[in-house]
């Protein structure tokens, strides 16, 4: 059976972009502030840190779970009208120190197959 693999690449901003806008829209506590670095991780799953430096120039760090991670940036590509089929596995990949890739895996079965 043949698989279809596409990768949507995130860059340090668009991964802090998906996880702020995640938050609001979930009403999770976030702190006020101006993102200032981006972390992620891949030891033992891919994760991400944001630092967010407030107006009184305090540091706070927010924590990113794998699972809210790839939320994230699933809500960001369905609000950007990036085309996910529902039936497709999707994994999360590090590129490189900051970067992440949505794979999107679809398995094509022959029609009578689908029965």
């Amino acid at each position: 059976m043949p698989k279809e693999v596409r990768q949507i690449t995130f860059n340090g901003s668009e991964i802090a972009n998906a996880i702020t806008d995640y938050h609001r829209r979930r009403n999770l506590p976030m702190p006020s502030g101006n993102v200032v670095r981006v972390r992620v991780y891949a030891d033992p799953e891919i994760s991400a840190s944001l630092r967010i430096q407030d107006d009184l120039n305090r540091m706070n760090t927010v924590e990113v779970s794998a699972a809210t991670l790839a939320a994230a940036l699933i809500l960001f590509c369905i609000n950007r009208g990036i085309p996910l089929p529902a039936e497709s596995e999707k994994r999360l990949q590090r590129i490189g120190d900051e970067d992440i890739a949505l794979l999107v895996i679809r398995r094509h079965r022959r029609p009578e197959e689908s029965e």
